[in-house]
C-alpha cells in the first residue's frame, strides 16, 4: 500500500456501487479547530499550505483529517460526519474499506468531488 504521510488533503470517494447505502459520496477534508470570538472553537477547512502550516494564535491544535458522507439526491440532509483522525492514513483507508473503490485527491481550485 501506498504510503500518505500528513499532509493538505483533499479528496472523495464515490459509493455509488453500494445501492443499499444512503451516501452517494464520502469526502475527507483537511480541517483544524480554531477559536470563535465568543471563546468557543470552530472546524475549519484547511484549504492551502499557508493555512497548513500557520501556528498563529487562532488555530488550537494541528492540522487533522476529517470524513464526511454525503447523502443521495433523495434525502435532503446535510453531509454527516463520519471520523476525525489525526492520520490521513487511517481516513483514507476507512473511506476504501467502506466502498471498495480508491479515493480520488481533488485540488483545491476544482469543484468539491
Amino acid at each position: 500500500m501506498v504510503s500518505y504521510p500528513n499532509r493538505l488533503f483533499k479528496g472523495w470517494c464515490s459509493n455509488e456501487g453500494n445501492p443499499r447505502s444512503h451516501i452517494l459520496h464520502y469526502n475527507i477534508y483537511t480541517v483544524r479547530n480554531i477559536t470563535d470570538y465568543a471563546g468557543g472553537t470552530i472546524l475549519e477547512e484547511v484549504d492551502s499550505l499557508e493555512e497548513y502550516f500557520n501556528t498563529d494564535l487562532m488555530g488550537i491544535d494541528e492540522p487533522y483529517y476529517a470524513v464526511y458522507g454525503s447523502f443521495k439526491f433523495d434525502f435532503v440532509r446535510s453531509p454527516i460526519k463520519i471520523l476525525e483522525t489525526p492520520d490521513l492514513k487511517v481516513a483514507i483507508d476507512i473511506v476504501e474499506q467502506l466502498t471498495g473503490n480508491k479515493i480520488k485527491e481533488t485540488d483545491y481550485d476544482t469543484l468539491d468531488g
